[in-house]
């Protein structure tokens, strides 16, 4: 049987309104990461952050799953850019440090890159709240909850939040870029526009390194100056 309860809390995710707005400082509470260390948001200065909740216990692809594969193109699409990815338990009695640890090899998570952590019930349950993820338990091992995206700037701020869970790599990725102040570079720039391309043609890689975009580019431009040239000795 359906639970009412959280119907009314995923249709009322639409209306939801984040304690928590762009330009203020997420609060530092007491984190342990996957490899069992004691952790802080603090220790992510410097570079932009992109924030999600999730629980490993997640059954739903188009949930959970669908934002750790997500995470995965985000990681691959970093390159030397100042970014750092950091996914947040919604089950820390269930989600130890090892349990993430495992989580985290099944997504190819590079730790130096993308972060993993639990803490203590109330304060987990507290900055979800705050940042606009509402949850509700159905019975044991499912919990019904919102998404979003949150990215933060390298003083720790929020930069934004996106509701939901359609983002794409390519978007997350160009708005952390922004975050970091690393959209200056040709290559970037390069890389930033290939991925909006891809995703609005339907692609589904997700994100592109600034290198491939190069390449790409280079082949495109290799491609038309080879039709001009044919069609200029046509004309002759």
């Amino acid at each position: 049987m359906v639970n009412v309860l959280a119907i009314v809390v995923a249709l009322a995710a639409a209306t939801f309104v984040p304690t928590l707005q762009s330009g203020d400082t997420v609060p530092a509470i007491p984190l342990v990461d996957q490899a069992g260390r004691a952790f802080s948001i603090t220790e992510l200065r410097g570079n932009a952050v992109v924030l999600a909740f999730i629980y490993t216990r997640c059954a739903d692809p188009r949930m959970c799953p669908l934002v750790s594969s997500k995470f995965a193109l985000l990681q691959a699409g970093i390159g030397a850019a100042p970014i750092r990815l950091l996914e947040l338990t919604l089950d820390p009695k269930f989600d130890t440090p090892a349990v993430l640890r495992k989580y985290s090899r099944a997504y190819g998570a590079d730790p130096r890159l993308w972060t993993l952590a639990t803490g203590e019930t109330a304060s987990m349950d507290d900055l979800a709240t705050r940042l606009g993820v509402a949850t509700q338990w159905t019975r044991p091992g499912t919990l019904v909850h919102t998404e979003a995206a949150i990215v933060l700037d390298r003083d720790g701020r929020i930069a934004e939040i996106i509701d939901g869970n359609a983002w794409t790599p390519g978007q997350v990725l160009a708005t952390a870029r922004e975050a970091a102040g690393a959209n200056s570079a040709p290559l970037a720039r390069i890389g930033l526009w290939l991925n909006a391309a891809v995703e609005s043609c339907g692609g589904g890689r997700g994100a592109i390194s600034a290198l491939e975009g190069l390449a790409l580019l280079l082949v495109l431009v290799g491609a038309f100056t080879a039709i001009l040239l044919r069609t200029m000795r046509r004309v002759r």
